[in-house]
């Protein structure tokens, strides 16, 4: 369940990334969204990685 959370968090976060130079006037609003989805998924990979021992 942290896994996929993790992921899906990564990969929204990336696809926004690559998305946002096409936003027009909102690319500052689609970066910052997609870092701090990008640092919310290495932040729950993270915290489950005790889990995985």
């Amino acid at each position: 369940m942290i896994g996929f959370l993790s992921l899906a968090s990564l990969g929204l976060g990336v696809t926004l990334a690559g998305v946002a130079p096409r936003a027009g006037s909102r690319v500052a609003a689609c970066e910052t969204c997609a870092g701090l989805l990008l640092v919310a998924g290495l932040a729950v990979l993270g915290s489950g990685l005790p889990l995985f021992r």
